[in-house]
């Protein structure tokens, strides 16, 4: 019996061992990326495994719910199911792996830890840009140099497409150039009929940067559409006004007409009044009948309901007249206020206009003034962000890249053609505005 437990007791002893080396080994199952030293951080892929040794039965237990890819989040953690949030980033994967573990004892309250492994799956990408055939981001791999990275974004942009880019770039800002040109002769002209408009002038003063062009046909076209358009709507501003005026007019005299009806109406009551007076004494003393009496006193009521109909007309064309001196008031303060409006808007636009010319025209000057360099002036720097901050690092083609650096490559000009364009652009610049179409 004894023999037998100590077989058993051997038998355990090995199993356990072995189980411990495989567990060890899965612990440090990682891609194959110096895992002593690569540190995790936000946008990595890890894959996870769990698993635990139950001596009990005599069996290796794997963790199925928690096995799984994860990613770090923005924060720098990974949120796990049972464990909660690990913090990841600035770790090696296999210390995410012991606060695995550790996280995931104390809040399932087992007796031992389970033995955890972090195998990095994908890195986070690293970026490039400047010039090079497509700038952006890229997934990241192991022992990446620049050149390799450079390789990955499409290579240098050849000699022959760089002079193919900076011709297209001349084109299309002359191009703009020439559109804004013709915008802001239109929004010159825009402008200076709603100066116009806005000082009730009776007609457009343009100002001598369009008329000094002659017979140029976009400032000619300018000027004549918007002196159809101040036409039209001082033509439309005047019939409504000529409207107003027209119907105050008709209650003007529908007032003269009303004061002279109550004048007749108080003489025509004036006069029944003093006959009624008769004609009561009359029928007082008996000479006269009563009927007379009621027949006056029946045409005085009637003048006086007739006059009082007149009075009512008299105040609503007085009320009528009010109105129309209000709605004339507010068809010009409407107008006036639609036209500053447009005022704003239209230097605001013609403002725009300027930066995008000026834009344009720097655009233009730089098109016209690079060329190919050497290719051994090429330059390589990498910004790099780190617990300490982002520095920018000068590098060179064996430099080795990081998961989350950012690859700029630039083609800077030459000695020679800095120079040149130094002593140059000033001219070139003021050679460029005359040669804009405003």
């Amino acid at each position: 019996m004894i023999a037998k437990r100590m077989n058993l007791a051997r038998s355990l002893s090995y199993r356990s061992g072995a189980c411990a080396l495989v567990l060890a080994y899965l612990s440090s199952t990682v891609l194959p990326v110096s895992a002593a030293e690569y540190r995790l951080g936000p946008q990595d892929k890890v894959r996870i495994k769990i698993y635990e040794w139950r001596a009990s039965r005599d069996e290796i237990f794997e963790w199925n719910a928690l096995n799984d890819v994860f990613v770090v989040g923005a924060g720098g953690t990974l949120s796990l199911p049972f464990a909660g949030e690990i913090a990841a980033a600035g770790l090696t994967p296999a210390e995410v792996s012991a606060h695995i573990g550790d996280g995931l004892m104390e809040k399932m309250g087992l007796g031992r830890r389970p033995d955890a492994s972090v195998e990095v799956v994908e890195f986070r990408p690293f970026f490039i840009l400047g010039e090079v055939g497509q700038p952006g981001a890229f997934p990241y791999q192991p022992g990446l140099t620049v050149l390799q990275a450079v390789s990955l974004a499409g290579g240098i942009k050849s000699e022959a497409e760089r002079p193919m880019r900076l011709e297209r770039e001349r084109i299309q800002s002359r191009g703009e150039i020439s559109l804004i040109g013709l915008e802001r002769l239109g929004l010159i002209a825009r402008k200076a009929r709603l100066e116009a408009e806005l000082a009730n002038l009776e007609a457009i003063t343009f100002p001598k940067e369009l008329t000094d062009l002659g017979n140029d046909v976009v400032a000619t076209n300018s000027m004549a559409q918007e002196q159809l358009i101040f036409e039209a709507r001082q033509k439309a501003v005047h019939t409504q006004i000529q409207a107003l005026d027209d119907l105050a007019g008709f209650l003007e005299k529908e007032l003269v007409s009303l004061e002279k009806q109550l004048g007749f109406l108080d003489k025509q009551i004036e006069l029944i009044e003093k006959e009624l007076g008769n004609v009561s004494s009359l029928v007082a003393r008996g000479i006269a009948p009563a009927p007379r009496e009621m027949a006056l006193e029946r045409a005085l009521a009637q003048i006086q309901s007739e006059r009082l109909t007149s009075e009512t007309g008299l105040l609503r064309a007085r009320q009528e007249i009010s109105k129309t001196n209000l709605l004339k008031l507010e068809l010009r303060n409407n107008h006036a206020n639609e036209v500053a409006t447009s005022l704003r808007e239209a230097e605001s636009a013609l403002a725009a206009t300027e930066r995008r010319a000026e834009t344009a025209l720097h655009l233009l000057h730089e098109s016209e003034t690079l060329a190919p360099v050497p290719i051994d002036l090429i330059k390589y720097s990498i910004v790099r962000t780190s617990d300490a901050g982002t520095e920018t690092i000068a590098a060179g083609e064996t430099t080795q890249v990081l998961p989350g650096d950012t690859v700029k490559v630039e083609v800077p000009l030459s000695p020679q053609q800095a120079s040149i364009g130094n002593v140059t652009g000033t001219a070139r610049q003021t050679q460029a505005t005359a040669n804009m179409d405003f």
